[in-house]
This record gives structure tokens, sequence and C-alpha cells, in this order.
């Protein structure tokens, strides 16, 4: 069974994103979609109910391009 994720919208691609960048992309993107989130941690995040994992790092297929993903968990 596959988990469901998402990349979320990171303007700074060329630049590794920090915990709190992380934290301030994800806030923006459920903020502009009208989802209730919180987050549990450095890497971990409640969006609309769900529990997810926060991934900072290479977007595959991206040619180096950093990008923050959520992870359901």
């Amino acid at each position: 069974m596959f988990k469901k994720a998402f990349w979320v919208p990171y303007d700074e691609s060329d630049t590794y994103p920090t915990v709190a960048k992380a934290h301030q992309a994800i806030s923006k993107y459920c903020e502009e979609n009208g989802y209730p989130y919180s987050f549990n941690g450095d890497d971990e995040v409640a969006i609309n109910g769900k529990l997810y994992e926060i991934y900072r790092g290479y977007e595959s297929g991206s040619r180096g391009n950093y990008g923050i993903k959520c992870r359901e968990k």
C-alpha cells in the first residue's frame, strides 16, 4: 500500500529548507487552502486530522532543486 504524499510549494528551491522555512511554507500552504494544521515537532505536522512526516531535501527529478514534502504516517 502506498502512503499519500504531496510537495509543498517552496520558492527558494536553490537553498536547503531549514525547519523554520519548512514550517513557514507548510503554514502558508494550509492557510491558502483552508486546512487546519498543527506542528507536533520539527519533522511532524497534523494537517486536516492526518499526521504527516516532513521531508526536507532534494526533489526527485528536479535537477538538484530542494523541496518540502509531507508524507502520511
